[in-house]
């Protein structure tokens, strides 16, 4: 049993996810669209220590397995909620750091005097927001030969395509081609296609598609 089941009120949606004992208790939410609202099964991993070290765990092995050569592959990741599973992610693999796209540009990136990136993305979840890559995240992304993206939920892809303005930011700042990402790595993808992207997504699990109500 998961030490949070129960804490939460409302209908429920349980995942389950091959190589986990228990299943996940999700909330549904209803996030707003328009005039409308979507029905989700929220994952939210932000301090759920244990489920992002299993999950996280669970995710290397498949990263592992999909690229056996990890040698000069980078990992780029989004603040907030995909940021543990993917810190438990890069350890397992033997993997130092990892650059990753914060939501705001915060007083420790200095704009003023130090090189950063700032793109605008949409999320079914997070809604419009910013991305920002500061010096060392981007010096990361530099000194690479190819990328791999971690994120908590696929969903319409959004947070990807802004993933992937990044990278080409990155490209034009040190003059060079952008870097080939050879994976998008979630836990899960709502529906069960994955959008269309320009690389392979490979997810743990699936979660039901958004319902507009």
């Amino acid at each position: 049993m998961n030490i949070l089941d129960g804490l939460e009120s409302g209908e429920k949606y349980l995942l389950t996810v091959n190589g986990l004992d228990y299943a996940i208790e999700l909330p549904f939410v209803r996030i707003p669209s328009g005039e409308k609202k979507l029905k989700i099964a929220s994952l939210n991993l932000v301090g759920q220590t244990r489920l992002n070290n299993d999950l996280g765990l669970l995710l290397a092995e498949k990263i592992r397995t999909t690229i056996p050569d990890l040698s000069r592959v980078a990992i780029l990741t989004v603040v907030e909620k995909a940021l543990q599973i993917t810190q438990v992610a890069a350890q397992a693999l033997g993997i130092d750091a990892v650059a990753v796209a914060y939501n705001r540009v915060k007083p420790h990136m200095e704009p003023d005097f130090r090189p950063i990136i700032q793109i605008g993305s949409d999320s079914i979840t997070s809604g419009s927001k910013f991305l920002a890559l500061y010096e060392r995240d981007l010096e990361l992304l530099a000194h690479a030969e190819s990328v791999i993206l971690i994120d908590d939920v696929v969903s319409t892809g959004g947070t990807f395509l802004g993933l992937a303005d990044i990278l080409e930011e990155v490209a034009r700042q040190k003059q060079r081609e952008p870097l080939p990402v050879l994976g998008i790595f979630c836990v899960a993808v709502e529906g069960s296609t994955p959008p269309l992207l320009s690389a392979p997504v490979y997810s743990l699990a699936n979660l039901p598609a958004p319902v507009a109500e």
